[in-house]
């Protein structure tokens, strides 16, 4: 894989983590990983979806299960802060 495909797996797995964090109001890490895992089994069955984006969500669930829950919380705030 080359360089610039994976800066845009990389850039689609930070905006896929982002949507899905402010998604819902998570009350777990649990919680968090349950739809991370549906959305990256959705995208997997999802025959149009082009293989970057599938590799997206693959990224993103891979960089939530090696946070924790308060690293999550962390994040969530950095994000709303945005705003």
């Amino acid at each position: 894989m080359d360089n610039k495909t994976r800066i845009k797996i990389l850039e689609l797995s930070f905006n896929i983590m982002e949507n899905l964090l402010m998604s819902k109001d998570f009350k777990s890490k649990e919680e968090v990983m349950t739809a991370a895992k549906k959305a990256v089994e959705i995208s997997n069955k999802d025959e149009k979806m082009p293989l970057e984006v599938k590799m997206g969500y693959a990224e993103a669930y891979k960089k939530l299960e090696g946070l924790s829950w308060e690293e999550i919380l962390e994040i969530k705030d950095i994000i709303g802060s945005d705003d």
